[in-house]
């Protein structure tokens, strides 16, 4: 009798413990998924900008100009970081992920978005200032340039602005998933010991 109930114990334990790897492994496939799409985005949209920017800007002139280079320039770093976005996502869908490893993960990618959300706002306001320092300035070519550059920076801020909201959106409902996991979890100190339970 002793023999089954080790076995039942031991079974339980078992799946359960594939449960939660299951659950790991879904939480950061998903997190690592969030981030390849939104690296495939950004890259996207960098490369179009890039060709355009450099075609339009052989064809223009005055502040148009200034707009399509700086679109173009911008967009040479958006690239980089995309390229290295996307890599790192692919590798981080070899790792194995405990509760610990994701909680941490959750919690820094949610970060890194809120921050690049906040440097995005400063963007848009860069550009605002730039083109109020345009519109006062007395040299027709710097007036051209500023307003250019600045505009260029207020729509790249706004893109930037408008993925990472999204993006930080749903990195968040999957620490909210996360949490609920680790809530029903308990820790406790009962007659036989440490144990941990698991309330469904």
């Amino acid at each position: 009798m002793k023999k089954i109930y080790f076995l039942l114990i031991g079974s339980f334990l078992c799946v359960e413990a594939i449960a939660q790897q299951n659950f790991n492994d879904s939480i950061a496939l998903s997190r690592n998924r969030i981030t390849e799409k939104a690296m495939i985005t950004l890259g996207s949209w960098a490369a179009v900008n890039i060709a355009s920017g450099f075609i339009i800007a052989g064809q223009t002139q005055g502040e148009a100009k200034y707009f399509w280079q700086m679109n173009a320039y911008w967009n040479l770093i958006n690239g980089g970081l995309a390229v290295m976005g996307y890599l790192g996502a692919r590798k981080a869908m070899a790792r194995k992920y405990g509760f610990a490893d994701n909680e941490s993960a959750q919690q820094s990618i949610e970060k890194l978005y809120a921050f690049n959300f906040g440097l995005d706002l400063a963007y848009i306001a860069t550009g605002l200032f730039l083109r109020e320092k345009g519109m006062n300035s007395t040299n027709l070519k710097s007036q051209d340039q500023l307003k250019g550059y600045g505009t260029s920076i207020i729509v790249q801020g706004g893109f930037l602005l408008l993925m990472d909201g999204i993006v930080l959106s749903l990195h968040h409902k999957n620490s909210v998933r996360l949490n609920k996991k680790l809530k029903s979890l308990e820790l406790g100190v009962g007659p036989n010991g440490l144990g941990l339970s698991y309330a469904f």
